[in-house]
């Protein structure tokens, strides 16, 4: 997929969700992430809590554009990036998640199983065997590959996306902070059996990382950090809908066009003030916002 094709893609499904008619009540919001839900989990409290932030290093710039990488539904590749899977969709902030199903992939809810067909040919097994899919901050989760050896985890990732999603080669830059995320993912770094306020903050965390590495590159760098800085626009766009929030919705699908343009790192820098302070002031009218929320989905 090349890059023009994926960001041209990504704006028109952006478009597509303000439908036809941007003042016409939305009676039901949909939410991607609920694709993969259990339909006996709360979808208010999947959308509103996660699990807690476990970061040894949480200030450290590859980290978090790790963190960015891990969220974008198009670093995997093959029929994950089409589903729209990210790697946070099985691993919540970095962690597990119980609750999380995939037709033909999972078995009880929480599982997954990694030798399926359905994503790869080349690890299938022909067998279904799901597993508990393991929270990466936990001593389970850390103990699948050695992370202090030199080059072991970057392998390790790599393959993952190449033999278990189909993916493309990944670019090195992209696999060193996905990395330097993942290693950072420790329950000893933070309140392992909490859990947390989703916000509109945590995007804009986001944004800010991607747009800082596009402004400091001196070469192009790699097409995964503009797509994953789409994909956050997407999900602040389905918490703000064209329907309730027209100048917001507005706003983020020309941060979106800005992106793919000449000088996009700059034009969106420039505009991120302006936008947060928006997302601030509507947030209790948004799907942020627990009762708002709420009202929609039950």
């Amino acid at each position: 997929m090349s890059l023009r094709f994926a960001i041209a893609a990504g704006f028109a499904a952006i478009v597509a969700c303000q439908g036809t008619e941007p003042h016409a009540p939305q009676t039901q919001p949909e939410f991607k992430t609920l694709t993969w839900v259990d339909s006996t989990a709360d979808p208010v409290a999947h959308l509103t809590q996660q699990p807690a932030t476990c970061l040894s290093a949480p200030t450290d710039a590859a980290v978090r554009r790790g963190e960015l990488l891990f969220n974008s539904p198009l670093l995997l590749g093959g029929q994950a990036a089409k589903a729209g899977l990210s790697c946070a969709a099985c691993h919540r902030n970095g962690r597990g998640n119980p609750d999380f199903v995939f037709a033909g992939i999972s078995g009880a809810p929480g599982t997954a199983d990694v030798t399926s067909g359905l994503f790869s040919k080349v690890r299938a097994d022909q067998v279904f065997n799901p597993v508990t899919i393991p929270d990466l901050a936990a001593p389970d989760g850390r103990v699948m590959v050695d992370r202090d050896q030199e080059g072991a985890l970057e392998a390790f990732l790599s393959a993952q996306i190449i033999e278990e999603f189909s993916g493309a080669e990944p670019d090195k830059a992209v696999i060193a902070d996905l990395a330097a995320y993942i290693r950072s993912l420790d329950v000893a770094a933070c309140d392992a059996a909490s859990d947390e306020v989703q916000n509109w903050s945590d995007e804009m965390v986001r944004l800010r990382v991607g747009a800082d590495h596009l402004a400091s590159v001196r070469s192009e760098p790699a097409p995964a950090y503009r797509l994953a800085m789409r994909a956050a626009l997407g999900r602040l766009h389905e918490r703000y809908p064209a329907s309730l929030f027209e100048d917001i919705s507005q706003e983020l699908v020309a941060l979106g066009r800005a992106l793919s343009g000449p000088g996009g790192a700059t034009a969106l820098s420039a505009r991120l003030d302006a936008l947060e302070r928006d997302l601030e002031r509507g947030e209790r009218q948004s799907y942020y916002n627990e009762a708002q929320l709420a009202r929609m989905l039950r």
